[in-house]
This record gives C-alpha cells, sequence and structure tokens, in this order.
C-alpha cells in the first residue's frame, strides 16, 4: 500500500494532470476566458498558485471580476456596481481582517456548542444509510449531513439550503440568491435565532444586511457543500481500494492522513479561488498586467508531479505532511477548515466501521459529475455494503 493505488476518480481530471506531467510546462499557465470578465490566466502549477496565494498585496481578491463572471454583464444592471457587496473572500484590507475576525471567532463558539449534535447526525445518516444495503451515496450520506450542518450552524431553512445547491451546481444567479437571502437576512436581525448568522450580527452590528447575506453565502457555499463532495469523494476513493479500507478499520490513526489525501487527489474544488493582480505582474511566461483575473486549477495543482511524489496516485499513508491548495493559503484560507475536517473524518470513520466492505454498483467511468467549473461534486454515487455485525 505505501506505493498508492490507481483508482480513477473525475475522467477529465484524471486524464488532464496525468497527460500534463513535467514535460508540458507550458499548461502550468493557460489563458482563459472568462465569461464577461475577459481574458484572464488559469494557474495549473502548484508552486505559482502558492505563491499567489501567499501574496496578498500583488495578488488581491476579485470581488468586482467575479461578479461578471458568473453573472449578467453588469451593463444591464446600471447601478449593479454601485450596489456590489461582496464576502470576506473577495475584499481586502481593513474590511477583510476586522470581518474574517467575526466569523473566526462566532465559527469557532458556534462549532464547539454544537460539535456533539454535529457528529450524532452525521452517525444517524451512516447507520441510516447502510440500512439499506444498496443505495446512493450522494442523496444518503453527502447531502444529508451537509443539510444538519447548514441547518445547524447557519439556521437555513430548506428551501435556502435548496436554492444554495442550486447556485452551486445549476448556475443560479447570485445576484438572485443574494436577494433572497437580504430577505431571510433581515428576519433574522429582528428576531435572532440559536445559529451563527445570528451570532454574527451580534459580534459585528455594523455589517449591513447584505454583507451577511453575501458571507452567509460564501460559508454555505464553499463550506458546506464542499463538505458533500469531500465526504462522498472519499467514498468513491475507498470504494475502489479494498486495501485502504481494510487498512483504516484496522488502524484509525490513519483517518487523518486518508481525510488529507482525499481532499489532494480528490479534491472538492476545481476552479474555485481566484485572484487578480494588482499590480504588473510576471506569470508562468506571460506578463501580465494590473487587473486580470486569475483562476488557480486547485485540483490540477494538487496533482502537480513537481510538488508530489506519485502526484496521480491516491495514497492514504502519505501522510499529512504535504500542502495541497483545496481551501487555498495564507490569509484567504477557507475559514471551515477545522469543521469541514472534523465532520469528514466522523463520517469516513462511522462509514468504515459500520461495514466490513463496499464497492461500486456501476463502472468508475461511469459515474457522472456536475457540469461546472468550480467544483468536483458527483451527481450520484451508486454503492453497495455489507454491514458489521
Amino acid at each position: 500500500m505505501s506505493e498508492g493505488s490507481s483508482i480513477l476518480f473525475r475522467k477529465t481530471l484524471d486524464e488532464r494532470t496525468v497527460s500534463r506531467g513535467s514535460a508540458d510546462p507550458a499548461a502550468a499557465v493557460v489563458r482563459v476566458r472568462m465569461g464577461s470578465a475577459g481574458v484572464g490566466l488559469l494557474v495549473n502549477d502548484h508552486r505559482e498558485a502558492a505563491r499567489i496565494l501567499s501574496d496578498v498585496e500583488t495578488y488581491g481578491s476579485a470581488g468586482e471580476l467575479m461578479a461578471t463572471v458568473f453573472d449578467e454583464p453588469a451593463e444591464s444592471h446600471p447601478d449593479s456596481m454601485s450596489e456590489m457587496v461582496f464576502a470576506v473572500n473577495q475584499t481586502d484590507g481593513e474590511e477583510h481582517r476586522q470581518v474574517r475576525r467575526a466569523l473566526r471567532r462566532v465559527i469557532d463558539t458556534r462549532v464547539r456548542d454544537v460539535s456533539d449534535q454535529l457528529i450524532q447526525d452525521v452517525q444517524h445518516s451512516i447507520v441510516s444509510a447502510l440500512a439499506l444495503g444498496r443505495l446512493d451515496a450522494v442523496a444518503e450520506i453527502g447531502v444529508p449531513i451537509a443539510d444538519s450542518v447548514m441547518s445547524r450552524l447557519l439556521g437555513l431553512d430548506a428551501d435556502l439550503v435548496s436554492a444554495l445547491r442550486t447556485a452551486v451546481y445549476q448556475g443560479y444567479p447570485v445576484r438572485e440568491l443574494d436577494a433572497t437571502l437580504v430577505d431571510w437576512v433581515r428576519d433574522r436581525r429582528a428576531h435572532p435565532a440559536d445559529d451563527l448568522v445570528s451570532d454574527l450580527m451580534a459580534e459585528l452590528p455594523s455589517l449591513e444586511d447584505r454583507q451577511v447575506a453575501a458571507n452567509t453565502r460564501l460559508l454555505a457555499l464553499s463550506g458546506v457543500e464542499v463538505l458533500a463532495a469531500l465526504i462522498t469523494n472519499g467514498i468513491l476513493c475507498l470504494a475502489q481500494d479494498p486495501t485502504t479500507q481494510s487498512l483504516v478499520r484496522e488502524d484509525e490513526m490513519l483517518l487523518p492522513g486518508l481525510v488529507n489525501e482525499v481532499q489532494r487527489y480528490a479534491s472538492p474544488i476545481a476552479r474555485g479561488i481566484y485572484r487578480m493582480t494588482k499590480e504588473p505582474s510576471v506569470i508562468g511566461e506571460y506578463a501580465v498586467p494590473a487587473g486580470t483575473l486569475l483562476v488557480i486549477g486547485v485540483d490540477v495543482c494538487n496533482r502537480d508531479t513537481s510538488a508530489f511524489p506519485d502526484a496521480h496516485r491516491f495514497d492514504p499513508t502519505r501522510g499529512r505532511d504535504f500542502e495541497h491548495l483545496t481551501f487555498g493559503r495564507g490569509r484567504h484560507s477557507c475559514l471551515g477548515i477545522p469543521v469541514t475536517r472534523l465532520i469528514a473524518a466522523q463520517a469516513l470513520r462511522a462509514f468504515l466501521s459500520g461495514t466490513t466492505s463496499f464497492g461500486l454498483t456501476v463502472e468508475p467511468s461511469e459515474l457522472r459529475f456536475h457540469e461546472t467549473m468550480v467544483m468536483n461534486g458527483l451527481v450520484e454515487l451508486p454503492i453497495w455494503v455489507e454491514c458489521a455485525n
């Protein structure tokens, strides 16, 4: 097992990362058209991506350009640019520091308060799913766990959860989603509840409703839906690797390394991190002017053979002494890393301990992923399980 296992994940990702290798350095930085934002650069090189994410003075947040990538052109809404409000990951400077500090405090407090309930929810979802014998791990495990986190942490109801999930996978316009969230936030401000969003408004009352809505969207999309994809991507990897199943059942000390390797090899994030050049720069072989949109090809960077030995092999014994870019890097790294790792580890632990074996009911090449450039999320994951006891 120390040499890793050759398994299939997402066909297009597997093909891109293997075909590039070190023999094709030109593919490390690629010119791409990004909606009405114009031409930007897709960065597939781990070293360049890590450098960009670490240098917030040269490579800033891309709020203004991001809006034109995912929504209609600004000219179709004459006042839209002046009305735009961005989440913490799309801002820099003092606003970023103030909101990030507040979010960090309320997230840490809320996770401590509800961690036992979240773990119980995970256990319940796993037990209910395993009782089926044959199941879709997306619908029966990933989605219920994500829903419980959105409910217990953020206080979101089923309709909002559905709208958020549609935004991730079906291109629901950000502007419309934020309008829906603003109405919900206004109600929460008038009637605080026992949830993280109410905590945030109490911690930082100067935040406008639109700012709270934007950050609620960020936490739900980049945190919770990523968690659902991470868990199901992990099950997909393990379903093709009976040896690792047995190893982790026998030695739970391998579990953190397993979660870390799933994050690297089967990253739930595809091209979900964006930056913008604040000043002229050189990236790869390109001289880049200020105001250029940069897209980090996270999943490709995570398989960069210059950064990871045997990068194209799934190897949970790789340990944790390496840096994947799934959750970003530096000041703009994901705020939900601790809770994501906690819940993913609990889900995979419960799934492995509740089974003696499991596998796919279809060929890996038949699996479908959602057609989005932002995430690697399965449409469904049909599996069979043999339950323990």
